[in-house]
């Protein structure tokens, strides 16, 4: 996890970019609702006009208002107006907003009766406007309208289209002038919300992307450092689908958290913060309760299947990678039918998880849909009965949908991420458990160099050697030396630890008692790369990767070199089927050499180290696979191209090894015979049966 978090931790100035355009598009977002409220019940249903308080005011009529009014009242009146003497009528001048707020509510009794006095003579006999008994009038409002101050908002700006009229006040140019200017911030805000998506959605995706590269470039390093042991108790097919598939889904987790996990508490929180205090609150509570059961349900059946999904993605590229690797096997063993039938039970069972998955995560969208279509009945319902009462107006009914709508998406996105966590979670486990592997074979946090007088010398000192949770020793009591110039061969029994053995020089395994000192330095105390680049492996299996038969044998060289690649194909033996083609050298190569035969890829593996020029060679039985002819050419040209080198043979064939200067014999993981071929004939009983086994009593 730290290291996720480490390269995540790379792009936080990217991601603190995004957040501050999150916010600015949540509040673009938030803002359109209001302004579509303001359409339609100003520039709609009121005609443009935005306040109760009057733009102009009749002479006759400013005075009805202000004998309403206390003193003070009266002096905040005056200053808010001017005299037109030329028409007889009072203009408000421009006032600020607390000014505003101040004045309406200063005006709103008195100058309902002053604009519906008629109406109120006509239809109410205890609301006669009297003149001599207005503060008593006012009461009498106050106390019948109480908790009902819209309505008589409402009834003064209803009230204000007759009137402005009557004062030759175009009221429908107003209604356009308000419709225009409300409608170009909406545009205005569309276009700055739609730049800053853009941005965002293309930053976000760019951090994802940069980081899931750098993950993955991390994990491979990490999987590289890895030897056989670490990568028997992982598997390759389970690295292959952590390298990749893992990655790609926390790769979705950080677009999701960039998009949806800090987006939508801003959108919910925000939206709320506008319908909080409603009447119809409880419509929204109502909803999220829906919404959270639903997605509690999901969660607890949904999850343990995600969880399930990867191992048996594991499972099935297994069975995968054994099908086609083992392809000429199963051929030859005419078992297709069996491994067609272990594939389809991996596979059906990934499917059947699958769809399960599918399935509720299917049902889940219509059941949202229906969820939200029956909150917006219900809100139209509870708020039609509100505007019938006055209480409400339509644009803020809209306005009221179309934030619930944005409080249940919040709520909504914020759990199907809740849903898609736990396979993330699997997968940042996975990736998480490669980071923390402890890695047994690694340098010292201090390294030593090797001794340049003491090139190509290496000694075996009472080395042991057991293999992970075994029971015994593979290897005992191992003690050898060799030195620049000569070839050391190693003989054997199947299973008497050759392999095992030279295995231990490039610290593919580490040794589990005693030292191998190369160039007067224990292997364990020098850098792995500095070993390394001394040695040149050819293994038992020649391994090719894809390209040309070129980058294949520049394969170990630092700075490729035509003349000794060229060298190097003529010593293997490769150049008659190098040749052999128009495109030579250029001839490409498939994965793991499957276009060339077993010979040909021994042989272009032996070229592979030949052409790194290494001070020690290993060759792990790598000639088996030779005819007579090519091994005995391939030995006489490598042994002048190793006559100042080290060099080790581990062999199967006693003729391989019967011209060594040196042959160690090992039986059952012990040295039980070292000298010379003649002197091993003599002296020890297994050597001569080998012999005996394979060339017969006389040579």
């Amino acid at each position: 996890m730290k290291n996720i978090l480490t390269t995540l931790k790379d792009y936080k100035w990217q991601i603190i970019l995004v957040l501050i355009l999150l916010v600015i598009q949540a509040y673009c977002n938030l803002a359109l609702p209001t302004y579509t409220s303001d359409i339609v019940n100003v520039g709609i249903q009121q005609n443009g006009i935005e306040s109760l308080i009057p733009i102009s005011i009749k002479e006759s009529d400013y005075s009805l208002v202000k004998s309403f009014l206390t003193e003070n009242q009266k002096t905040t009146l005056d200053k808010a107006y001017t005299y037109e003497e030329k028409k007889g009528q009072y203009n408000l001048e421009k006032i600020s907003e607390e000014e505003k707020k101040e004045l309406e509510d200063i005006l709103l009794y008195p100058l309902f009766i002053t604009l519906n006095k008629d109406k109120l003579n006509n239809t109410s006999e205890n609301m006669q406007v009297d003149m001599k008994n207005l503060p008593q009038l006012v009461e009498k409002l106050k106390s019948e309208y109480k908790g009902n101050e819209s309505f008589i908002s409402q009834g003064i700006i209803s009230s204000l289209k007759d009137y402005y009229e009557s004062m030759d006040i175009d009221v429908e140019k107003m209604r356009m002038d308000y419709i225009y200017k409300t409608g170009g911030y909406m545009i205005a805000i569309t276009a700055v919300a739609m730049v800053i998506t853009i941005l965002s959605v293309y930053l976000s995706s760019k951090v994802s992307a940069y980081f899931s590269r750098d993950l993955r470039n991390k994990a491979i390093n990490k999987v590289m450092s890895f030897e056989s042991e670490e990568i028997k108790e992982f598997s390759s097919s389970s690295l292959i689908t952590r390298c990749t598939n893992d990655i790609v889904q926390v790769q979705m987790l950080i677009t999701v958290f960039l998009r949806i996990i800090i987006y939508a508490p801003i959108m919910g929180i925000g939206a709320m913060t506008k319908v909080i205090g409603s009447s119809m609150g409880w419509v929204i509570a109502l909803a999220v309760f829906l919404i959270l059961t639903l997605m509690l349900v999901l969660f607890v059946v949904v999850v343990p299947k995600f969880k399930k999904f990867q191992d048996l993605l594991d499972r099935l590229n297994l069975v995968c990678r054994e099908t086609i690797s083992g392809l000429p096997v199963i051929r030859a063993f005419a078992n297709e039918k069996e491994e067609e039938k272990r594939f389809e039970k991996a596979n059906n069972n990934l499917t059947k998880n699958g769809l399960f998955i599918n399935r509720a995560m299917a049902i889940m969208s219509p059941t949202l849909t229906f969820i939200m279509n029956g909150i917006s009945i219900l809100i139209v319902w509870v708020g039609a009965n509100k505007i019938d009462a006055g209480t409400m107006q339509v644009g803020t009914m809209i306005a009221f949908i179309t934030y619930t709508m944005q409080i249940i998406m919040a709520f909504l996105m914020v759990s199907m991420v809740a849903i898609m966590m736990p396979r993330a979670t699997v997968s940042i486990k996975r990736i998480s458990e490669i980071f923390n592997k402890d890695i047994k074979v690694k340098d010292k946090e201090v390294t030593e160099k090797f001794d340049k007088e003491k090139i190509g010398e290496i000694e075996f000192k009472d080395v042991y050697f057991r293999y992970p949770d075994a029971t015994e020793d593979v290897l005992r009591n191992i003690s050898f030396k060799a030195t620049k110039g000569t070839t050391t061969a190693f003989i054997g029994s199947t299973g008497s630890g050759k392999s095992t053995l030279i295995n231990l020089i490039p610290r593919f395994f580490d040794a589990t008692n005693g030292k191998i000192i190369i160039d007067g330095k224990n292997i364990k105390d020098v850098k792995i790369k500095d070993l390394r680049d001394k040695i040149g492996y050819v293994p038992q299996k020649g391994q090719l990767f894809s390209g040309t038969i070129e980058s294949n044998i520049a394969f170990g060289q630092k700075k490729k070199d035509k003349n000794l690649i060229e060298e190097a194909a003529r010593i293997s033996q490769s150049l008659e089927f190098i040749n052999s083609t128009d495109e030579k050298f250029e001839r490409p190569i498939s994965q793991g050499g499957t276009n060339v035969s077993g010979g040909q890829r021994q042989r272009l593996s032996i070229a592979r180290a030949i052409a790194k020029d290494p001070e020690i060679y290993i060759f792990d039985d790598s000639f088996s696979a030779l005819d007579y002819k090519t091994d005995a050419t391939l030995r006489k040209e490598l042994n002048k191209t190793t006559k100042d080198k080290t060099v080790f043979i581990v062999a199967q064939r006693i003729s391989s090894v019967m011209h060594a200067d040196q042959i160690i014999v090992l039986d059952e993981g012990e040295i039980v015979g070292k000298g010379t071929h003649e002197e091993l004939l003599k002296t020890c009983e297994v050597y001569k049966e080998i012999k005996i086994s394979q060339l017969g009593s006389e040579e």
